[in-house]
């Protein structure tokens, strides 16, 4: 159940933040939008790609063949989740809701409190120390 969480949640998110659109009226919040969603984008694509050349899982929830600790994974553990909560929150300004600045917020707690844990216990299972050590060394949001 935790591996469709995020991908449903996104596309719910996406959807409401559609219908509740125009209730911004600042228009820079446009260009700020379109630019964090292409840097959403960024942190998708590189974290899809490492773990692809890593010939591990990209699936949520599913058991890793292998850490992934080398590209975008140095920086930050969770770079596929942080891309999705930018874009919903890009998409909010580009769309000027504000129904998609909330819906980010409870995005953000459920990844930040019941899916990101989840994974981590499976890594730890999996690799053990080495998965700790890598927690320790790295953010999970990249800056907390």
């Amino acid at each position: 159940m935790i591996k469709f969480i995020p991908i449903s949640f996104l596309f719910i998110s996406i959807t409401l933040t559609y219908l509740s659109k125009n209730l911004l009226t600042i228009k820079i919040s446009k260009i700020i939008g379109l630019l964090i969603i292409v840097i959403s984008l960024v942190f998708i694509v590189l974290g899809i790609l490492t773990l692809t050349t890593n010939r591990t899982t990209i699936i949520p929830g599913n058991k890793p063949k292998k850490l992934v600790k080398d590209g975008i994974f140095r920086f930050i553990r969770n770079p596929i989740y942080l891309g999705d909560l930018l874009f919903i929150i890009g998409l909010s300004l580009f769309l000027q809701t504000l129904t998609g600045i909330f819906i980010s917020i409870l995005f953000f707690l459920i990844l930040d409190k019941i899916v990101i844990p989840t994974e981590e216990r499976i890594l730890e299972e999996t690799f053990k120390n080495e998965y700790i050590e890598y927690k320790r060394n790295v953010k999970r949001w990249g800056i907390f």
